[in-house]
């Protein structure tokens, strides 16, 4: 940007006289003299950061979540005005609470210039997508239009927000496109995205949105809910007339159903592969969402070595502050033993069965507890005890975190155990998945 400002600058500059010289000599070619650069139009020009935020400052606001019982605030977010009567987007995540307990927790809006809070109402969500819509009571004179297009890979942009409640800020920073293999999408911004900015937008130096500030990872990694999402809750919120608590929870419902279904398809579409370890072949990268890590540590001190063979989706579906859903993951642990015995290393071996696998972030009241079925099963030839568990959600009728066990029974000092964790799926579909998961156990020896 600089240098076209030289540029712009050089091309109105007065041209000082140039002193005559000599003729040139006869058989030479005088050097031409350099063009002079066309002066870049002041329309062409990036505007500057301090521009752009002091013209559209006013449409984005601070959110604060307010705790009915104390009157204060429980969280803070950002929001910012998608239409003149009032509506603005932020981050479910953001409005959580007030989705999830609506008799315990209110919202409100801070406008440009501080003042009085404003209470704003809860329209419409998309959990999948962390995603919602509020509104204000009175129109406003000044919002966002939403992008259409996707920018040019490396493009700069500007997320704006109020990081750790220190008032509307802008940063600026690239856009790098969509991540790839994310169970759900998500942009990479490489920029700072920091607490307090969730549900903020992100700008073309236009000043149109192309993102919805969700989420960082620290050291300018950034994510953007992509803003045809926004679009399409910002079509479905306009119809949307009076607020109604359970209807917004029979809506997260649906479109958890409505996610499960997909997941649940795209995994049975064909058999996992197979991958092998130790004596054995278990399922491998089932689908490309799973991020799969490998790991045999190593103890001197300790009689038995276990290799674990673990993948699982990075991206979950926030529900609240202490519940998440909308995970798939598997664990598989080989353990070999030369110097135990076969009785020694059924005891390491039942150990390593009654280990519960790490559960889904949730608490006793967002799910009931785990009830389980025991048996032993035959998988191809291969002996195998098996434990499926299913809790169910309470506020989501039809929904369950299911966990599968599974203990190979063939082999004196060696066998692997292995489990599946799915949250937020039907019975009827975890028990598919389970079935086929485990379809892709079998012994090489």
């Amino acid at each position: 940007m600089i240098a076209f400002i030289l540029a712009a600058v050089l091309a109105q500059a007065p041209v000082p006289p140039v002193e005559p010289g000599p003729p040139p000599s006869a058989g030479t070619t005088e050097p031409a003299e350099p063009a002079e650069p066309a002066p870049v139009p002041i329309a062409a020009l990036p505007p500057a950061t301090h521009e752009l935020f002091q013209r559209i400052e006013g449409r984005v606001a601070q959110v604060r979540i307010i705790e009915r019982r104390s009157g204060t605030r429980s969280s803070i977010g950002s929001a910012f005005f998608v239409s003149a009567d009032g509506h603005a987007i932020t981050n479910y995540h953001v409005v959580s609470d007030v989705v999830i307990h609506p008799e315990d927790y209110t919202a409100e809006l801070v406008l440009k210039g501080g003042g009085e809070p404003v209470p704003v109402k809860l329209v419409d969500v998309d959990v999948v997508h962390d995603l919602a819509v509020i509104r204000l009571a009175t129109p406003v004179k000044d919002f966002f239009a939403l992008e259409e297009r996707e920018p040019p890979h490396g493009a700069r942009l500007f997320a704006m927000g109020n990081p750790r409640d220190l008032g509307t800020t802008i940063v600026e920073g690239t856009y790098n496109g969509l991540i790839q293999d994310a169970l759900y999408e998500r942009l990479h911004f490489s920029g700072a995205i920091n607490p307090g900015m969730s549900g903020g937008p992100t700008l073309t130096g236009e000043g149109r949105v192309v993102g919805v500030n969700v989420a960082t990872m620290g050291n300018q990694v950034g994510f953007l809910v992509p803003v045809r999402y926004a679009r399409e809750l910002l079509a479905r919120a306009l119809q949307r007339k009076a607020e109604d608590p359970q209807a917004l929870l029979d809506g997260v419902r649906a479109q958890l159903m409505d996610n499960q279904q997909r997941l649940t398809e795209q995994l049975l579409s064909a058999p996992p592969p197979k991958h092998a370890l130790g004596g054995y072949r278990v399922p491998g990268r089932w689908s490309p969402f799973l991020k799969c890590w490998g790991d045999t540590p190593h103890d001197p001190e300790v009689p038995y070595t276990v290799t674990n063979y673990q993948c699982s989706s990075e991206e979950d579906i926030y529900l609240s502050s202490r519940h998440r859903t909308g995970v798939v993951s598997f664990l598989h642990q080989h353990a070999t033993s030369q110097e135990l015995g076969p009785l020694r290393f059924s005891a390491l071996y039942s150990a390593l069965f009654s280990n519960d696998p790490d559960p889904v972030e949730a608490t006793r009241q967002d799910v009931t507890n785990y009830r389980c079925r025991s048996e032993f099963v035959d998988v191809g030839g291969l002996s195998v005890r098996t434990a499926l568990c299913l809790r169910a959600y309470r506020k989501f009728p039809g929904l369950y975190d299911v966990v599968l066990r599974a203990a190979t029974l063939n082999a004196g000092t060696s066998g692997l155990d292995t489990s599946l964790t799915l949250a937020g799926f039907t019975a009827d579909n975890g028990r598919r998945i389970a079935r086929r998961y485990l379809e892709g156990l079998s012994w090489t020896k």
